[in-house]
């Protein structure tokens, strides 16, 4: 490729944000040129990545993700020389990320739970942006005592970004499905549900099968929750919702969620995922398969952990097949 067509190809990636699929549509080029392409631009001088603070990115596993999951992009930070120090890199370089994407003009953000979530926030440094609105678009997960709640999340955000905020005044899930019905003719319940469908971008962690267990009150119920479902079949949870290692809802049949759709979910245009923890890598690696998420934030060692078994499980495949 000549500097013009690197220059080009480098722009859609870094600058535009597109996936190496879209580039790949839109070009009429394989994936493996599109990262030869950026390889080459780097060489040759024809864009220079520069660093401004410690939150490094590797952007050679960034492009080696979106070959393995094309429709995604990753934004992976280097390691630092402990765990801890890792986690603070990644957490802040999302609290950055989430100050800058919430700036310029009317935005409405949903936010989910989590303390990944909730360290994020304190990291994210104060402003007043009044024209943005954060949403709480599902129910509330219940962890007493925890700061980590969505409801808690969506106050706090508010306050340090002088926005407004819209919160769902009810549990995550109801079993009775009149009363669940019900619950959504409330003007309480009515007025967050058309403000969250509204959302332009959400924030949410990937949940482990042990991270709801960790709830007394759904873990005591979680047959009744999730009558269909089988624990081993589960990778992960999301949006509260339980899936398997492709990415499938495994309750969709049987969702006593309160709040969104799953549709209505998947229609939000940005749907960002922060993961620090390698054993959540096949929580991940479903999310993923399934399209889930639009955007993943993590760390080289749990990009390094989900591309190793992401290339295990295709040699399972072939193998399979022979």
């Amino acid at each position: 490729m000549d500097e013009e067509q690197l220059a080009k190809i480098a722009e859609e990636y870094y600058l535009n944000k597109l996936t190496f699929g879209d580039i790949s549509h839109k070009y009429k080029i394989s994936r493996y040129k599109i990262n030869k392409a950026l390889d080459q631009a780097v060489k040759d001088g024809v864009i220079k990545i520069e660093i401004r603070n410690s939150n490094q990115r590797n952007s050679r596993l960034e492009r080696l993700l979106s070959e393995q999951y094309p429709g995604t992009h990753f934004f992976v930070i280097q390691d630092d020389k402990n765990v801890i120090g890792t986690s603070e890199r990644v957490t802040l370089y999302a609290a950055e990320k989430f100050s800058e994407d919430i700036k310029g003009g009317n935005k409405t953000v949903g936010i989910s739970w989590g303390e990944t979530i909730n360290a994020m926030i304190q990291y994210a440094p104060t402003a007043t942006l009044e024209n943005v609105k954060f949403v709480q678009f599902l129910g509330e997960n219940l962890k007493y005592n925890s700061a980590a709640d969505s409801t808690h999340i969506v106050e706090r955000l508010s306050r340090k970004f002088s926005g407004e905020f819209f919160t769902l005044p009810a549990p995550l899930y109801i079993l009775n499905d009149l009363v669940r019905k019900g619950l959504y003719a409330e003007p309480s319940m009515q007025r967050a549900l058309t403000v969250a469908r509204n959302m332009d971008f959400l924030v949410t962690a990937l949940g482990t099968p042990a991270s709801l267990d960790s709830i007394y009150i759904w873990n005591n119920n979680w047959h009744s929750i999730f009558p269909t479902t089988r624990r081993e079949d589960i990778a992960g949870y999301i949006y509260g919702r339980p899936y398997d290692e492709n990415g499938n809802i495994l309750n969709i049949q049987n969702d006593k969620i309160v709040g969104l759709s799953l549709d209505e979910i998947i229609s939000v245009p940005r749907r960002v995922a922060l993961a620090q923890d390698k054993s959540k890598s096949l929580a991940i690696r479903g999310a993923l398969r399934g399209h889930l998420i639009t955007e993943l934030i993590m760390s080289e060692s749990v990009a390094f952990r989900v591309l190793s078994e992401s290339k295990a499980d295709v040699l399972i495949e072939q193998l399979k097949q022979l």
